[in-house]
Parts: structure tokens; sequence; C-alpha cells
């Protein structure tokens, strides 16, 4: 019998370290990633020393091509069997229009948009075909509305959404299900600094009035991975936001 392996691209922190530790409390090996932050994995494995033994961990910066390469040669040396690949990694570039530089263009639609096609494209053949299968993408609320100081990523979430929904009738013939989670605003590391001022305007966009938690999202994650008649589908867990 195959043991059931997932995949979570920067799983350390935040949403994604949420998602790999409801993995492995569902009794999946899991197979984490981060780019530089070692003192995060550490962290993680203190928390989550009971599953030790179902941790598998590549550290790569998943930002150009040849390190997908490298990611994926060392997942095909853990496992050749995946249920679920959960494409979360990502970075923010917050210059305005006119200052954005070729650089971080090209470094924030590699890692938010080309480098999860490529692990799609690079790890298929492994995918679970038994009806179990499962690939989500986290976008972002910001895919899906415009933001004048966050063009780049936008633009790179807004791709995730429709590489999404383009890869369903390929994987419809696998019997693998391929959907997105859109998260608004959710309580993450990165927000720490945030001031007051900015968390209030922000709240004031959201129907529920608060940011979301990573165990909301999460479990938006697991409910995909659980059900198997949710597919081709961008779910929104946002709050409402923008309806004030």
């Amino acid at each position: 019998m195959k043991e059931n392996f997932a995949i979570v691209t920067g799983s350390t922190k935040g949403i994604g370290k949420k998602i790999a530790e409801e993995l492995l409390n569902k009794n999946y090996n899991v197979i984490i990633n981060y780019s530089s932050d070692d003192t995060a994995y550490d962290n993680f494995l203190k928390e989550n020393i009971k599953y030790k033994d179902k941790i598998f961990c590549i550290k790569e910066s998943l930002d150009c091509y040849d390190n997908v390469i490298n990611f994926c040669n060392e997942v095909k040396k853990i496992t050749t069997h995946i249920q679920v690949l959960i494409l979360n990694c990502g970075i923010t570039e917050k210059s305005l229009f006119g200052n954005i530089k070729k650089e971080a263009w090209e470094k924030a639609m590699n890692v938010n948009l080309n480098c999860p096609f490529y692990i799609v494209q690079q790890l298929n053949e492994l995918m679970d075909c038994s009806g179990k299968g499962r690939i989500i993408f986290i976008s972002s609320v910001m895919g899906k509305y415009p933001h004048s100081t966050s063009l780049v990523y936008n633009v790179s979430k807004s791709g995730v959404i429709s590489l999404s929904n383009s890869l369903v009738k390929y994987f419809c013939e696998k019997n693998i299900t391929v959907n997105c989670i859109c998260p608004g605003f959710i309580k993450t590391p990165y927000h720490t600094n945030r001031s007051e001022e900015s968390y209030n305007q922000i709240n004031k966009k959201i129907a529920l009035h608060r940011f979301g938690t990573v165990d909301e999202v999460a479990s938006m994650c697991m409910e995909i991975i659980n059900n198997q008649y949710i597919n081709g589908s961008v779910i929104d867990i946002n709050g409402g936001y923008d309806y004030f």
C-alpha cells in the first residue's frame, strides 16, 4: 500500500505552515519547503516533533527554473507517489508602477506564477490518479481586485487563478482535481509590523471587520482535499473584502 505524500511549498511560516501541520495531523507524510529562514524551519520541527518521521524538508528558493528542477529531483528521491500538491510559495513587491525594476518584476512573476507551473509540470507523472489526487494553488484576493501598490503581486496572482482554471481539463483525464484558494488579509508574520491605523483601514473594507486566520485558510484547504466533487473552483476566503 502506497503511503500518502503531500507537498506544500513555502511551508515553515504563515498559511503554508498551518496547511502542512493539518496534513501531518491527518497522517500524511509531508514534504515541506523554505528558501532561507533556518530559524523558522527549526521552530517548525520543534512544534511538530511528534511527526518528525513524517516530515521531509527541501531547502530551495523556488525563484527560477533551475531551482525548480533541483527541488523536483529531490522530491523524486523521497517518493514516487504524490497525493496532494499545494503551491503556496509567494513573495510581495510593493513598488509603484513607475518604479518597478525589471529584476523585481521577474522575480515576483517567477516565484508566484512561473515556478508553480514548472513544479506541476515536473511532478505531474507522480500524482495519484486513483481519485484522491489534489492540486491546490494558493492565489490571493489581490489577484481579483485592483491594488495600485502591489501591481506585480496582483498580476502574478491573477495569473495563478488562470493557470489553475486552465489545468482542470488536462488533469480531469487523470482523475485529479485542480482548485485555487484566494485568501484575503490573513494574520501571518508578514503583517507583524503593520500599524493599528493600517489594520483599521483594511478592516473597514471587510464585511466581517477583521483579518482571517491561518486556521481558516487551512480548513478550506483540507475541505478541498476531502471533498471529491470540488474541482475547477476558485474559492474566496476573505471575510467579505471590498463590500464597504
